[in-house]
């Protein structure tokens, strides 16, 4: 596809959850509760750094705490405006456990006015630390982050903070850079957290690039972004060393995202939303993604690097502009995609600009599987259902529901670049989807849920086994009838 560049400026470390099919994942880090007795102490916009840090008599800035935790204590920062660039000093440790940093409701780190190489907080080779419940905000940057880690380290939760008005040039909001290559950053918790109007490009919003393994990236909200939104990235150059191809961001999860309105101001746009980018086991589930170029995309820029593990799976995808679920490397000299999974995603309405591609499209991939998803077009669009650019590239795809509203007939698939204009004679002429529906799918009126009529219920797979604890995008059971419904919700 169209070249996505990103940040070479530092390396990152990466993590992955091993997949089972049709499941996915089966890590899942919970937010950890480690925090044994510790001191507490306080930071105030009218305290002194000479002074206790008590409640009563508090420090004046956060990088004094930031230079005097020990491990198992915390800082409660209380409301204010803290002009700062802050850098962590401190860690913990599995004995004592994390230093944590915490803000009170209107508590604002704002680096305006400040040097624009550094970021708003960096950490560098540190263990155990927690950021909780900030605002953090007002960067003027060329290469900066809200929040930027770097080298190795272990335990780190980045948890319930508004990061935004990140500005300029590979301006982005959450950034984990593992780039020792003898050891990588591990166990990393990033939820909750809010992230908007930053200028990531040719970067990314939220991501995780390099020798980093065993993350959760959950529940955050992701938009109004310029570039990439969440990205799992390995084999970048200037990043790690890593001849084996190994130190990518692996063993991980990335659950209960939304993500809105991102876009990428170059290339011609084609910025997903969430991209896995080099990553490799690593389960995207249960995420909303609407109003971007791409909506969800499993890819490999770099050449040589080969994706495999990636179980994208119980998504809505909508309204984005060009594609709804893209895979593969973009061109032959580059990565490859294989082994992924594609399974029990609602792909809908994602052809709306004149430049759109489909509303799945295939890129330079391999034995890979798509099934039980929803692939609904737009209305009105002339833009195929289906896109696959090559030519003996085998791809499993069944049990699929494909429609297009209006005029569903003349829906286009395009098969190794020959164009079939209707879902039968696609099926007739690539031996594919030979179990497929090509009908209504009757959504109920949020578009996502299924009617009680909807032929998609238990017209799933019956060779796909989920995990008991398996879930639907409203956390109920995966599957509860005869068989599992297509699509994101399991409707009985």
């Amino acid at each position: 596809m169209k070249v996505l560049s990103h940040s070479t400026a530092r390396p990152v470390f990466a993590s992955s959850p091993r997949t089972l099919w049709g499941v996915g994942c089966v890590l899942s880090w919970a937010l950890s509760s480690v925090a044994l007795a510790g001191e507490t102490y306080h930071v105030a916009p009218n305290g002194s750094d000479s002074a206790l840090g008590t409640e009563e008599f508090p420090w004046r800035t956060i990088q004094k705490a930031f230079d005097e935790l020990e491990a198992g204590d915390t800082a409660v920062v209380h409301a204010g405006i803290y002009n700062e660039q802050l850098y962590v000093e401190v860690e913990g440790n599995a004995e004592e456990g994390y230093v944590t940093f915490r803000g009170e409701p209107g508590a604002v780190i704002t680096a305006q006015g400040l040097r624009s190489e550094d970021n708003v907080i960096y950490i560098e080779d540190k263990s155990w630390i927690r950021i909780i419940g900030f605002e953090i905000r007002d960067l003027e940057t060329k290469d900066g982050s809200g929040i930027r880690f770097e080298g190795s380290g272990s335990h780190l939760e980045f948890r319930d903070n508004l990061i935004h008005a990140i500005h300029g040039k590979n301006a982005m909001g959450i950034t984990i850079y593992g780039t020792n290559p003898d050891e990588p950053v591990s166990n990393i918790v990033i939820a909750g957290n809010e992230i908007h109007d930053c200028d990531a490009a040719p970067s990314e919003a939220l991501v995780l690039n390099g020798n980093v393994t065993d993350f959760e990236v959950v529940e955050n909200h992701v938009h109004d972004i310029r570039g990439v939104g969440i990205d799992f990235i390995g084999g970048e150059d200037g990043i790690v060393d890593d001849e084996s191809g190994e130190k990518v961001a692996r063993n991980g999860v990335c659950r209960g995202n939304r993500v809105e309105r991102v876009r990428a101001p170059y290339g011609g746009g084609y910025g997903p939303g969430i991209y896995v980018d080099g990553g490799r086991d690593i389960l995207v589930e249960r995420n909303h993604v609407s109003e971007c170029d791409l909506g969800i995309e499993v890819g490999a820029e770099n050449p040589g690097v080969l994706v495999s593990g990636v179980s994208v799976q119980g998504n809505v995808v909508t309204g984005n502009d060009k594609a709804g679920i893209v895979f593969g490397g973009y061109e032959k000299k580059l990565g490859r995609v294989t082994g992924c999974r594609f399974l029990n995603n609602l792909i809908r309405d994602n052809t709306g600009h004149a430049k759109a591609e489909a509303e799945v499209w295939i890129q330079w991939a391999e034995g890979n599987v798509f099934r039980n998803n929803l692939v609904i077009g737009r209305e009105g669009t002339k833009k195929p259902l289906l896109y696959s650019e090559n030519r003996d590239q085998a791809n499993d795809l069944d049990f699929n529901l494909w429609f297009l509203p209006g005029n569903n007939a003349d829906a286009e698939f395009v098969w190794g670049g020959k164009s079939h204009t209707g879902f039968e004679r696609y099926r007739e002429a690539t031996g594919l989807d030979a179990s497929s529906y090509p009908v209504d799918p009757k959504l109920a009126a949020d578009g996502i849920h299924l009617s009680p009529d909807s032929p998609a219920i238990d017209a799933g797979d019956p060779g796909v086994v989920f995990a008991e604890e398996s879930r639907d995008i409203d956390g109920e059971p995966r599957v509860r009838g005869a068989a599992v419904d297509l699509g994101p919700d399991e409707a009985r």
